[in-house]
């Protein structure tokens, strides 16, 4: 007599997967939040040699969310 087993699908990787898009994105929130508290803490002359004003810090930081 011949016993067959089948494998069940592991559901680690199904459950896994939210997990890894909800800390890949408080990955790159953290990462804009250090960029823009950077970028703040810059003298207004410092920003004007970059090109910035410190109205555009959050959009220049955000800026591939805006075209999304």
């Amino acid at each position: 007599m011949a016993y067959t087993t089948l494998a069940a699908p592991a559901p680690l990787p199904r459950l896994a997967f939210p997990f890894k898009i909800l800390f890949g994105a408080l990955g790159d929130s953290l990462s804009r939040a250090r960029q823009i508290t950077a970028l703040s803490e810059l003298t207004d002359d410092e920003l004007t040699a970059r090109g910035l004003r410190r109205g555009d810090i959050a959009r220049f930081v955000a800026h591939d969310d805006y075209w999304r």
